[in-house]
């Protein structure tokens, strides 16, 4: 899956038709990218725990790259519809790591455990 993130300084569209895989579009603020979203539908779930959103969520996204090779993020949550007041999580940060043999051998969701620990893990480490 990938995800596209608009940068041609276009808006948000006022009534965006809800989809699994949304509208962004993005804009700098000095040194920091941020990624505003919309139009999802209410059919997902935030996380792997269930909490509920609305049609009505809007994200924003903010990157910074704080030195070679780590880019920091946090993110706003807003469903009025969902929640009393907006979320904001976190500060996360994403450490690039010397380049590993990508396992092709792993298809079944079995094997889902260990490779989010032996590869996906250890490709973004956080701090």
């Amino acid at each position: 899956m990938h995800r596209t993130i608009y940068l041609d300084r276009r808006a948000l569209p006022a009534d965006p038709e809800p989809t699994w895989y949304r509208y962004s579009v993005g804009h700098w603020q000095r040194n920091s990218l941020v990624v505003e979203t919309t139009g999802f539908n209410d059919e997902s779930r935030l996380d792997h725990d269930g909490h509920p959103h609305s049609d009505q969520m809007r994200i924003e996204e903010r990157f910074q790259r704080v030195d070679h090779d780590t880019i920091e993020g946090r993110m706003t949550l807003a469903d009025p519809k969902a929640y009393t007041a907006p979320w904001v999580s976190g500060v996360t940060r994403w450490k690039l790591t010397p380049k590993r043999a990508m396992r092709e051998d792993l298809c079944a969701p079995s094997d889902e455990l260990k490779y989010k620990e032996e590869m996906r893990d250890p490709a973004a480490i956080r701090k």
